[in-house]
Parts: structure tokens; sequence; C-alpha cells
């Protein structure tokens, strides 16, 4: 891969997310919610430096991957590693998709079907029947201890199709269409907006890594990914306009002190038909709460949780093991909740309250910084090197940029969390052992060498 071609793929992340960033926040305060904000000033500065951050963190990546580029041996032995963890991974998913619907749907086979015709009513009795306690809980600890497994298996099989055998792909888009189809069945938006706003990048990550060919020209793929996205809306918008209370039919939010509703003469809301309102309101209604629980946010005195408020999964935990409420109550999300009404599991807070929670305001924003640093790291060694965890870290670093808005996504439940660390752990073994290696091989050298 020639340098200059490398650095332009290396970018597109960047100048995506800031792009989105900075839509996400224009409709909050253009949008249709009249969200009444205390600190309007504050927090347009502080959000522009976030993406300012961002831009810096992503930007100091640059030097290790331009260093990462490998020979055409070392890569090819590299895509074979990949490879070889993708057919473990899939091996781990098969076994688990049956108990995996039995756990997450309460049936064999997930009713897609049902899902489809009453999406709000499927969540609800979802919720319902787990409420009652789940009688596969034991599925659910499966997955955690072999996450990193089941999240491979979607990313690796799109970027490495081009090097995967036939009877290979269809097995694999079998354990995908599976997963997908739980979601669909519960009404469940996560999975489906994961998939849809994932595999565009995948896709080009496999284009320009050359493992992924396509026959069908671009001028028919952009509108295959667009067709794909609105019938993500379609899903979205039947579920909302379905859910328990009205919230999406009337434009109403509960925001835990009285109703907030959307304003229908938005210039928008107008132009779109009542489906297009509904899914047009809930959207900007997800987008816009998480930074309306930060401005919120900005007025609660608090202390730090010592690096366990920031993620709902590892504070409920901490909680347990300390026989405790102080990292799930005492972090800013639950603080908020406590003076204003503001649910804390209920409703979204964007990701920089969770951070803040540990690192106060101003170490959230450096945080964020390293996140972007390793996406920027983990997206160009991907490209370069086609390693297994480079890939499940992009992954990853993707969903949690598309979330900023909302929340703390990747590290809000144990699956991902685990997933995460098990992953970083990994790529800081291997780089360990790599400087180790060279650090041999420079000593037998000798000082002559």
């Amino acid at each position: 891969m020639q340098l200059l071609t490398l650095r332009r793929a290396w970018l597109a992340p960047l100048v995506f997310f800031q792009c989105y960033l900075g839509l996400t926040v224009v409709l909050f305060f253009f949008g249709p919610w009249p969200w009444e904000d205390p600190h309007p000033l504050l927090l347009v500065s502080y959000l522009l430096s976030a993406q300012a951050v961002i831009a810096v963190g992503y930007g100091m990546s640059w030097t290790s991957v331009r260093n990462s580029m490998l020979t055409p041996a070392q890569r090819e032995a590299e895509i074979e590693r990949t490879i070889g963890f993708l057919r473990r991974a899939l091996l781990v998913t098969l076994i688990l998709l049956i108990p995996t619907s039995l756990s997450r749907t309460g049936a064999v086979l997930p009713d897609v079907l049902e899902g489809l015709r009453d999406t709000g009513g499927a969540y609800n009795r979802n919720l319902a029947r787990l409420d009652e306690g789940n009688a596969y809980q034991i599925v659910e600890y499966l997955r955690i201890a072999v996450a990193p497994y089941l999240m491979a298996v979607f990313p690796l099989t799109v970027v490495l199709w081009g090097r995967l055998s036939s009877h290979f792909r269809w097995m694999a888009c079998l354990a995908i269409v599976f997963n997908l189809a739980i979601y669909i069945a519960t009404g469940t938006n996560k999975g489906f907006a994961d998939f849809v706003v994932t595999l565009p990048w995948l896709v080009f990550l496999g284009v320009v890594a050359k493992t992924l060919r396509f026959r069908i020209p671009r001028s028919v793929l952009i509108p295959v990914f667009i067709l794909l996205f609105f019938l993500f809306l379609q899903f979205f918008g039947m579920g909302q306009a379905q859910r328990e209370g009205g919230v999406g039919e009337l434009g109403v939010i509960n925001t835990g002190s009285g109703l907030l509703f959307a304003d229908p003469q938005h210039p928008v809301s107008r132009m779109l038909g009542d489906a297009g309102r509904i899914t047009f309101e809930s959207i900007t209604r997800y987008i816009g709460q998480g930074y309306y629980a930060l401005t919120m946010a900005f007025d609660i005195d608090y202390h730090s949780t010592l690096g366990f408020g920031s993620s709902m999964f590892i504070a409920r935990n901490a909680d347990a093991v300390f026989g405790t409420t102080a990292f799930t109550a005492g972090s800013l999300p639950g603080m908020l909740e406590e003076q204003t009404g503001w649910g804390m599991y209920t409703l979204w807070h964007s990701i920089y309250p969770w951070l803040a929670s540990d690192f106060g305001f101003s170490g959230a924003l450096v945080v964020l910084g390293g996140f972007a640093y390793l996406l920027g790291m983990s997206w160009g060694r991907s490209l370069t090197t086609l390693g297994a965890p480079w890939l499940l870290m992009t992954f990853m670093m993707i969903v949690l940029f598309f979330y900023i808005p909302a929340n703390n996504q990747i590290f809000q439940s144990a699956e991902t969390c685990v997933a995460f660390f098990m992953v970083a752990a990994q790529l800081l073994w291997r780089r360990r052992s790599r400087a180790l290696l060279e650090g041999g091989v420079a000593q037998a050298a000798g000082p002559g060498a």
C-alpha cells in the first residue's frame, strides 16, 4: 500500500466523525426539541473543545500507523492468523446461537415476523419477561467469557470476505443474520443500528486493504448502503411509534421533573409525513437528550468515583463487591437523577458525564482524546496489518464514537466492556513481546553491529 493512499484512508474516520458530531450539536440547538439549556455558551465551548481534542488525539496516532507497514510476507502471515481466529470465533458463535436466542427472546428461534409486525409491543413484552427473571442467565455469563470471539464474526467476515471460502461465508452469514434476528424479534434498535453504521466502514476497510473486491460498481453500492440506512430508520420509526407511553407518536419525553414536547411546527417536521415526523423527532430526541443531561451536569457538585463510575457494568459490580451504592448513585448520572429526576438508566447522558464521574470534565476530554488516538491507531493498523486485535478494536471504537451523544456505549454492557479489556490486554502483550524480541536481537548483535 502506498503511503499517500494509507494516509488518505486513515484520515476518513476523523473527517466523518468531526462532521457527524458537529451535526449532532446543530440538531440539539436547532432541532424540534425545546431543550431549556442553562449554559448554552459553556455547552458549545465544551463540545467544540471535545472535537478539537479528538482531532489532536487522532492525529498523534499517525506516526505509529506509518511505522506499522509490513512486508507482503509479514502481512500475509498476519492475515492467516486473523482467519484462524475467525474460524474459532465462528465455531463459538454457532454453538451459542440457540442458547442466546433462548436467553434474549425466550424462544429457540427468534420471531422476526412478530418483531416487524409489532416492534414496540415486542420490545415491551421482552422487557416484562426479563423483569420476571431470565431462566437462561448462565448463557449471558458464557457470552461474557468469550466476548471477543462473539464480537469478531461480523467485522472480520466483512473485511476478509475475499479470502474466505464459499462454505465459510454461508456459515458466517447465518450467524450474523441470526444475531440480527434476535434484535429484530425483541424490537431492539441497537443491534440493527450497530450493523448499519459499521458496515460501510468495514467494507471501506476491506476494499482499501484489498481483501474485499466488488464487482458491483460504486454507483450501485452507495445507494444500497443508503437503502439499508432507510430500512433501519423504518424499523426504528415503527418501534418508536409503538413504544409504551406514546413517546414517539406524541413527541414527548419524560425528563423526570415534567414532560417536554417536541415542536410539531418545526420546518423539518412539517415537511415529513406522520411516520417521518415520528422518526425525525425520535432521532433528535435520542441525540439531544444526552447533551441536555450534560449541560445540567455542569451544576452538580460531585466527587470522583475513582475509576468505577464511568461504566454501568463496572459501577454495578463494584457496588456489589464493596456492599455500597457509591459507584452507581455517586456517579454524575446517578447524582443527576437524584437532584433533577433525569433517569440514570432510562435516559441518555452523552459520554461526557460518565467519563467525568471518574476524571472530571477536563479529564473526560483527555480520555476522549485517548479514545481518538486508539481509533486512529487501530484503524490505521487494521489497514496495514489486518491483525484480528486491531480489527476488533477498530470495530469497538467506531461504535463508541457513534454513541458519544448518547452514552459510554462500549463500557456500559458486560460483553463489550470485557471484550475491550481482553483485546487491549492482547495488544499490550503483543507490543511487549515484540519489544523484548527486538531488544534481544539488538543485544545479540552486539555494540559493533
